[in-house]
């Protein structure tokens, strides 16, 4: 009884863990990462980079983000945005990144 009341605790964040790295939760980040980077950065017809998954210490992700400027003044001019997401509080950062550029597959 005694090793069961070990063990269960460890089995649950084994599993838990499991959970949390299984390809599947890595998809979904990378969609979110994604999604509110494409948003954040307010390009029309956006591209973005592969996201750049720090250490969990940091805890961010970063993704380059290029597109056409939305302001008519730009007159269609295409530029670059880097944007950090935080994944744990989900906020993001986003800022010009001139001379960067995003590979397309």
């Amino acid at each position: 009884m005694r090793a069961l009341l070990i063990a269960l605790p460890l089995l649950l964040t084994a599993t838990v863990a499991a959970k949390a790295s299984s390809d599947e939760a890595w998809a979904e980040l990378n969609r979110t990462v994604t999604a509110r980077c494409a948003k954040a950065s307010q390009l029309k017809s956006p591209q973005l980079s592969d996201p750049v998954q720090f250490d969990d210490t940091l805890g961010k992700v970063a993704v380059l983000v290029r597109g056409v400027f939305p302001q008519k003044a730009m007159k269609g001019a295409r530029g670059s945005m880097l944007c950090i997401y935080d994944k744990a509080s989900g906020k993001v950062w986003i800022d010009e990144a001139p001379g960067w550029s995003v590979s397309t597959k």
